[in-house]
């Protein structure tokens, strides 16, 4: 959950989802002093839930209380956009990917950063992703992502994008058609501002076809 709170301050929220599990940790903290200053109200969903983003559907697969493993309480949600499909599990591992009952998808964010712990190869072979996207901090001290989950994403024959290595990615589609938006950003810029595409590579299908 780092930088959830700068979401939540930057932008206008609707509704919160959350687990129930708790921790005393700065970053939890400034993530429930960002959602109370905006008096906001945690929601906390159940597996089978449904919700709308526009007119993108979303369904949770996940939601757990594991206070001895708090990577598997993170909320695995699916959202379906016509023939397009994304899946976010958080930081779920391998014991949360295997039970998830879920369908083929175009698009995963690679849980946990690229850990080993998670992109199973049981999760793999239920979703036969098309893409990879891994956010993932430049030359971060964990190692991520992993030589394992990399070769395993490979060998699933995954295009593979990275932040570490392409900047800030935003993925837009309308539903049939899908493209890849990356920013290299310099080293002191944090933000991006998304209308500006033309200061990104536009991949369409997996293609460039704009550069800058």
């Amino acid at each position: 959950i780092g930088g959830l709170d700068n979401v939540i301050n930057s932008f206008e929220i609707g509704e919160i989802f959350m687990p129930e599990t708790t921790t005393n940790t700065k970053t939890y903290e400034d993530v429930l002093n960002a959602i109370a200053n905006k008096n906001l109200q945690i929601t906390v969903p159940k597996i089978g839930d449904k919700f709308n983003v526009g007119t993108a559907e979303a369904e949770v697969l996940s939601v757990k209380n594991d206070n001895v493993n708090l990577n598997n309480c993170s909320i695995v949600i699916r959202v379906v956009f016509g023939e397009k499909s994304f899946l976010f599990t958080g930081d779920a591992e391998e014991v949360v990917e295997s039970k998830l009952k879920v369908k083929e998808t175009t698009v995963l964010k690679v849980g946990h950063h690229g850990s080993s712990t998670s992109t199973s190869q049981t999760l793999l072979n239920k979703i036969k992703p098309k893409y990879a996207i891994i956010s993932v901090g430049k030359n971060n001290d964990y190692g991520h992502p992993t030589k394992q989950t990399l070769k395993r994403l490979q060998d699933a024959g995954c295009e593979i994008h990275r932040t570490d290595e392409e900047g800030t990615i935003l993925i837009t589609t309308d539903g049939k058609d899908l493209k890849i938006i990356r920013f290299n950003l310099a080293e002191d810029e944090t933000t991006v501002n998304v209308s500006d595409l033309t200061k990104g590579v536009e991949v369409f299908n997996g293609k460039n076809i704009f550069k800058n």
